[in-house]
């Protein structure tokens, strides 16, 4: 048995147990706070529209459950906050992405004492995927991450919740991408070209999606890096080989990464784990079962959407179970 198999062994061992042991505790426990939701719309000078974004935040207002899609969430719109500073988290979607897709990170961290901030990039979303595969996306998303963080703390009703120094991020999928961009990793697009020619059959990098090319509509755009964030959560992050290892010895602040073990859009080990190999400081870093969409939301019971479907012998509840307590440990010790 390789050494890589074996560590993947026994993290699958070690997941296993965690997950039986969260499955014993109660899911409501005494002393979590109701979630509110307010909708924004922050701007940005290269986005004429804004940026539209949900903020999550603790409350003692009852939840008025409604659904999004096929998300059931557990909220209160516009409800009173409680007061307080308290830490910030930007979670970040996916290509095409939605942002309800990833409600259950944000109400979890809201419940605990979190302002969560759930973005819906601009031309790179489930409604408007114009910038997807372009710079628009690559490059752009984290100029929209450091324009919502100045848009929460500007906010009349949000900022004063917010501790300017305990602000962390989230991302997944493109947004696990964004999150390494915005803690100073720069992508080199040329290396797509030679990874491609090893890996031509990639469905989403070079076969299909990107096509092996990054397409370039604002030349004049650069990367917005933010040291306003302190540590990051990388979930099944893509295209990890287009940083160089020099631009990954350079990101030093925390970073937790979980990779999924039956990940059909990411290409193992070419992007979570040369990410983790590279990272100047070195992450923590945790696999789980299941495939690429095993990170996007529990649906609401009965329905059948294909987003909605688990692969036999996987329970996306407990996996989701597990990845909230490691993120809520992680940003514990690193947001102080």
């Amino acid at each position: 048995m390789q050494l890589r198999d074996a560590l993947f062994l026994v993290t699958m061992l070690a997941w296993s147990a965690q997950a039986s042991a969260l499955a014993q505790t109660p899911k409501a426990s005494a002393g979590l706070a109701h979630v509110g939701l307010r909708e924004v719309v922050y701007p940005d000078d290269q986005e004429p529209a804004g940026i539209r974004t949900w903020l999550w935040y603790p409350t003692r207002a009852q939840p008025e459950p409604w659904m999004a899609n096929a998300y059931l969430v557990q909220t209160r719109k516009d409800a009173a906050p409680i007061p307080g500073p308290k830490p910030l988290v930007v979670l970040s979607h996916g290509s095409f992405g939605y942002v309800f897709g990833l409600h259950h990170f944000a109400e979890y961290l809201a419940a605990r004492g979190y302002v969560v901030a759930t973005p819906m990039h601009p031309r790179d979303n489930n409604a408007d995927s114009s910038g997807t595969y372009s710079d628009l996306q690559l490059v752009g998303r984290s100029r929209h991450i450091a324009r919502v963080i100045d848009g929460v703390l500007r906010d009349p009703v949000m900022g004063p919740l917010v501790d300017p120094q305990r602000i962390g991020m989230a991302g997944f999928s493109a947004g696990g991408f964004t999150a390494l961009t915005v803690l100073g990793a720069v992508p080199d697009f040329a290396r797509l070209t030679e990874y491609c020619q090893g890996n031509p059959d990639d469905g989403v990098a070079c076969s299909g999606g990107l096509e092996g090319k990054v397409r370039i509509e604002r030349p004049d755009w650069r990367q917005t890096p933010d040291p306003r964030v302190k540590a990051a959560v990388l979930m099944a992050p893509g295209l990890g080989f287009m940083f160089s290892r020099k631009t990954l010895q350079a990101v030093t602040r925390p970073v937790l990464i979980y990779r999924a073990a039956n990940d059909q859009a990411i290409r193992h080990p070419f992007s979570e784990e040369w990410i983790a190999e590279a990272l100047g400081r070195k992450p923590e870093y945790h696999v789980v079962p299941g495939p690429h969409l095993i990170f996007l939301a529990p649906c609401a019971p009965g329905r059948a959407d294909e987003i909605c479907r688990n692969p036999p012998g996987i329970d996306r509840e407990a996996v989701h179970a597990t990845i909230n307590a490691g993120m809520l440990d992680f940003f514990g010790r690193t947001l102080r």
